[in-house]
């Protein structure tokens, strides 16, 4: 394989500019320390939709209400969801085992990581399944409606020895991104899986944009360079095709394409920065169209309310919104928690916001899409 290389940049372009304004969101997640239950679990909402994006990009179509109805359905009758869903909670698992082992300080960038990656992608599906979850493949493939033919599976191993080398290399900061988005498209040229080798490919970007401090487990928000790809699924495949030649051109112009993504992407991060915006904006919004709907009784809407502007409430704090005894008070609560809308959290026991894989959810994603904060493949 043609050695992985930097490509030359010219210090006056868009490119080193857009570098530039994405350091500054390096250096405000590096001084994050937020510990907000709300805040989290609306990171928690977007990581299920990444997921849900990066399935689309593969060609599944399972919309957000479908993902709530049938993980619930799953949850309450312990059967596994259907292959489609089962694809997006897996991938969610896989980006959570990521988290996990960066907040631990093991998160790695080795043949195990990737091969973890792919068998949780992976194992047990139907339709996007692999007939060997966790190892690189032993035969030729192609990729379909591409010119470019992977390496032969000899050819595997010695190569994603040189991607990962690359990947661990200490370089430069203004060199960082280039290298995220280069290890990303080389990648997906050695195809090193039977198939998932899409997913995994982002998966393994996202890992190194936390590993390069571009993203945080605190934000709202994670910067995500799905959202990215998911903008236009086209223009991904498009870009990826262009640089198979490995030039020095492609390699810069495949660069440009990320991180002008990432770039552009900053906004929606920006604005769930702020978590006055976030309540008043997106989540009372989407109660208030919840409530206009009938998933959701005004008396419900007003403490769920209550409990977002709040973080995290007692039961006994919330008497205004839930007056009467101390015994109706827990009833009310506990059938929030019950239905999904609430989660309990921390000891002593306090009540907090359940945004993913409820009633509301639909709803949120609604407002989030009218503040032209999801990428349009997310659109049903």
């Amino acid at each position: 394989m043609q050695a992985i290389r930097f490509p030359q940049v010219d210090f006056s372009s868009q490119l080193v500019s857009d570098l530039i304004e994405l350091e500054r969101v390096r250096l405000d997640f590096r001084t994050e320390a937020l510990d907000d239950p709300f805040i989290l679990e609306l990171r928690r909402l977007f990581q299920g939709l990444t997921s849900m994006m990066s399935a689309r990009i593969e060609g599944n179509r399972t919309t957000v209400s479908d993902v709530v109805a049938e993980a619930r359905r799953a949850k309450i009758t312990g059967d596994q969801a259907v292959d489609a869903v089962r694809e997006i909670l897996q991938l969610e698992e896989a980006t959570e085992y990521i988290e996990r082992l960066a907040a631990q300080g093991r998160l790695e960038l080795s043949h195990v990581l990737v091969r973890d990656l792919h068998r949780m992608s992976v194992n047990g599906l139907e339709r996007e399944g692999d007939p060997h979850p966790g190892s690189y493949r032993q035969g030729s493939v192609a990729i379909a409606g591409a010119t470019h033919l992977p390496p032969g599976p000899n050819s595997v191993q010695p190569d994603m020895d040189q991607l990962l080398e690359f990947a661990n290399r200490e370089v430069q900061p203004q060199y960082q991104l280039l290298q995220v988005a280069l290890v990303h498209h080389r990648f997906v040229w050695i195809h090193p899986f039977t198939n998932g080798n899409g997913r995994v490919s982002r998966l393994l970007t996202y890992a190194m944009l936390i590993k390069r401090g571009y993203t945080s487990r605190s934000t709202a928000r994670p910067l995500n360079p799905t959202a990215v790809f998911g903008a236009d699924r086209q223009a991904y495949y498009h870009h990826l095709a262009q640089a198979d030649s490995l030039s020095d051109d492609s390699a810069l112009a495949w660069c440009g394409y990320v991180i002008r993504g990432l770039r552009d992407d900053l906004a929606s991060v920006t604005h769930l920065a702020d978590r006055s915006y976030v309540v008043d904006q997106v989540f009372a919004e989407a109660l208030n169209t919840a409530i206009a709907h009938g998933t959701l009784a005004q008396s419900d809407g007003d403490v769920l309310y209550e409990v977002a502007r709040r973080g995290t409430s007692k039961a006994g704090e919330l008497s205004e919104v839930i007056p009467g005894t101390l015994s109706s008070r827990s009833q009310k609560l506990g059938r929030l928690v019950k239905s999904g809308f609430l989660q309990k959290v921390g000891k002593p026991q306090k009540y907090a916001i359940s945004l993913w894989q409820n009633d509301l959810t639909i709803h949120v994603v609604q407002r989030l899409d009218e503040l032209g904060m999801l990428p349009s493949i997310l659109r049903d």
